[in-house]
């Protein structure tokens, strides 16, 4: 896991990057798609500014030990004003890390603070990509994400797994996440999916980190990805492991 100086640092950079990318967009641009379904430029901002928000709050609640989950605003009107407000917010919040409670609220329940840290910059790393992405840059995650990333995964995936609608394959079943600097192991065992690290493999998706963890968050496809074993479950991955 990232430290609290190694999470402010990758929020910050990569939510400047984002906003840098949108600085002086023309207004044609904010209506161009990008990679999350159905969502235009502007859409992605609008969704970013709520997040931004959200975080910092929940982060000001556990600082302060304010009872219940942060809260997000969704501006109607000049978004990229807004998110420049919120992330000012949310880095603001994580310069004073030391000060926070044992747990962080967000609308999800309530989560130890190393762990939020690490959604809060798998969210800013990968929402930032979003952006780059759709104003035709590819740039690649940074380590720290990656990172914290590989952290957030192994608890979130088999929760996702478990509510998807999607059958389940045989018991036993293991499909491992392989990039360069991780080795994720997602099995049906027993009845229930779960993180399974030292289990043998039925099919492994391998490839750069940043590719790997794109196809993971349902950002692309497995062009260009190496698939070992069984090559039906691979293709399926993303009908048990939606999200996040």
């Amino acid at each position: 896991m990232l430290t609290d100086d190694e999470a402010l640092t990758a929020v910050r950079r990569c939510w400047t990057s984002a906003l840098d990318h949108l600085e002086g967009l023309p207004d044609e641009a904010w209506a161009g798609p990008t990679r999350c379904t159905g969502w235009t430029v502007l859409d992605l901002a609008r969704h970013a500014a709520w997040g931004t928000s959200m975080e910092a709050d929940a982060l000001r609640r556990s600082r302060t030990r304010e009872p219940g989950s942060g809260e997000g605003i969704e501006p109607a009107d000049d978004v990229l004003a807004a998110l420049r407000g919120s992330v000012a917010d949310l880095v603001g919040e994580l310069e004073r890390a030391d000060e926070l409670g044992a747990a962080v609220e967000i609308p999800f329940g309530a989560v130890p603070t190393p762990f939020a840290l690490q959604v809060f910059t798998m969210e800013a790393g990968f929402h930032a990509d979003d952006v780059a992405a759709a104003l035709g840059h590819d740039e690649p995650l940074g380590h720290d994400v990656v990172r914290a990333t590989a952290a957030v995964l192994p608890p979130v995936f088999p929760v996702l797994a478990g509510a998807a609608a999607a059958e389940p394959p045989a018991d036993g079943t293991v499909i491992g996440l392989a990039g360069t600097s991780f080795d994720l192991r997602f099995g049906f065992l027993d009845g229930a999916w779960q993180a399974a690290p030292d289990e043998p493999l039925t099919a492994t998706i391998a490839g750069s980190d940043t590719a790997v963890l794109r196809f993971a968050l349902g950002r692309a496809g497995l062009d260009g990805l190496a698939v070992t074993g069984d090559a039906d479950l691979a293709a399926g991955f993303k009908t048990w492991f939606m999200g996040p």
